[in-house]
């Protein structure tokens, strides 16, 4: 474990000297809300729930919980997904 550790505070320190975005560098999940009916996210790691209602989606050291209404997978592949519908609440655990 310390070993990862070490291997993610070089790639966020390579980010900050290099003014890259950290999310690039180290595989970190990015998220992007459009308004209350569109949500992008980027370097995900597969879906762990799915219903109208509520969606969890794995970052890695993260899991997102998407909850609202109408809610539907649009799109997916290895590196991104599209999720759109009412969107209410989102919370990462």
């Amino acid at each position: 474990m310390a070993g990862k550790r070490k291997k993610e505070s070089v790639l966020e320190r390579t980010a900050q000297v290099f003014d890259l975005p950290g999310d690039l560098v180290a595989g970190l999940p990015r998220m992007e809300l459009i308004g209350d009916r569109e949500l992008r996210m980027e370097n995900h790691r597969g879906i762990l729930a799915y219903g109208s209602e509520e969606i969890h989606i794995s970052g890695g050291k993260l899991i997102l919980k998407v909850r609202g209404e109408g809610l539907e997978l649009r799109s997916m592949n290895a590196g991104e997904l599209l999720i759109t519908g009412q969107i209410r609440a989102v919370e990462l655990d």
